[in-house]
C-alpha cells in the first residue's frame, strides 16, 4: 500500500468527511479528523485522532498537519475568494509539514472547461491552488450526492409526505452516488499511489426522477414520489433557514442545471465509468444505499 503515515481529514464533522475518516478508519489506516472546537462531541470511529482547528487560522492546521503523510482536503462550499484563501491556508500547512500527498475532494460536481457560474468558478480556483502545490495530488468529483436526502428538511418531507423535492426537472437523468463511496473513493488512490488524475464518482445507473423514486421505494419498502422544487421556493427555503441572499447563491448552480441541458447531461447523467486507479470500485446502487439507511425514514 502507497499510505505511508496517518491521514488528516479535513472538514471532519461533515457528511463527506466524516464517510472518509469511517472509510480510512475500517481498512486499518491511521486517521486524523480536523474538526471546529463546536464539533468536538460527534461520533467519530474508536481510535481517530482530534485536531481542533479552522481553515481560517492557519496556526491550527499547522498543528493539524504535524506528523501526518497525507491529507484528503475539503474546502466548505462560499464565495470564491474565501475558499481560494482556506485552501492557501491548508496546502501551506501541508506543504511546511512535509505532507507527501493531497486528496482533493470537490463537494460536488464541476464543469470541467471555465464557465462564470459561481461554484464552478469556485471549484476551478480551489483546484488550481492544488495542482501549484508541488505536492502530488488526485482530485475526487461526485456527481450529486444521495446523502442530500439526509439534510433534515429534505428527510422530514419524505418522512411526513412520501416526497422528495431537488431543484431538478424530473426529466432529468442523474448517476448518483454517495459519500461513502466517495471516501471509498478517496481512500483507494491513496493506498495506491494514483495521482495527478480527475476522477469523477457516479452511480453505476442514470435514472430520471420518476426511476429515481421507484428505486428509492423499493429500499426503504415505503411509496416515495419525486417532485421537482420551483427554484424561487427553494431560493426562500434556504434564505428562511441560512439568512437574506444565501438562497439565490445556493440556488445558482441548479439554475444553470436548468438552463444548460447539454452541459448537465455531461455532469450528471454519465454512469460510472471502471478506470484502472479505481480497480474493483463498484458503486452502491440506489436500493442498497436506501436499505441502509432506511431507519432514518421512520416517523
Amino acid at each position: 500500500m502507497a499510505v505511508t503515515g496517518p491521514i488528516l481529514v479535513f472538514l471532519a464533522n461533515g457528511v463527506q468527511g466524516g464517510a472518509v475518516v469511517r472509510a480510512g478508519s475500517r481498512r486499518g489506516h491511521g486517521m486524523r479528523a480536523l474538526l471546529r472546537a463546536a464539533t468536538i462531541a460527534d461520533a467519530r470511529p474508536p481510535g481517530v485522532d482530534i485536531s481542533l482547528g479552522d481553515l481560517e487560522q492557519p496556526e491550527s492546521l499547522a498543528t493539524a498537519c504535524a506528523g501526518v503523510a497525507h491529507i484528503v482536503l475539503q474546502v466548505p462550499t462560499s464565495a470564491a475568494p474565501t475558499m481560494v484563501r482556506q485552501a492557501n491556508n491548508a496546502v501551506l500547512a501541508a506543504r511546511q509539514a512535509g505532507v507527501s500527498s493531497i486528496i482533493l475532494k470537490l463537494a460536488s460536481a464541476s464543469r470541467p472547461a471555465p464557465c462564470s457560474e459561481p461554484s464552478f468558478v469556485a471549484n476551478s480556483a480551489v483546484e488550481e491552488v492544488v495542482r501549484q502545490s508541488g505536492i502530488p495530488f488526485a482530485i475526487v468529483r461526485p456527481t450529486m450526492y444521495l446523502d442530500n436526502l439526509l439534510k433534515p428538511s429534505a428527510r422530514a418531507e419524505i418522512v411526513r409526505d412520501g416526497v422528495f423535492a431537488p431543484p431538478i426537472a424530473v426529466e432529468q437523468s442523474i448517476a448518483w452516488t454517495s459519500a461513502d463511496d466517495c471516501a471509498e473513493a478517496a481512500i483507494l488512490l491513496l493506498e495506491r499511489g494514483q495521482y495527478g488524475g480527475d476522477h469523477r464518482v457516479a452511480g453505476a445507473d442514470s435514472v430520471q426522477g420518476r426511476e429515481l423514486a421507484e428505486r428509492l421505494s423499493a429500499g426503504l419498502n415505503r411509496r416515495l414520489s419525486y417532485r421537482a422544487q420551483d427554484l424561487a421556493t427553494f431560493e426562500r427555503e434556504v434564505d428562511a433557514s441560512m439568512g437574506p441572499g444565501v438562497g439565490q447563491a445556493v440556488a445558482s448552480k441548479f439554475r444553470y442545471f436548468r438552463d444548460h441541458p447539454a452541459d448537465t447531461d455531461a455532469i450528471l447523467a454519465r454512469p460510472y465509468e471502471p478506470a484502472p486507479p479505481l480497480e474493483g470500485f463498484v458503486p452502491t446502487s440506489i436500493e442498497n444505499w436506501a436499505r441502509a439507511h432506511s431507519l432514518l425514514f421512520r416517523a
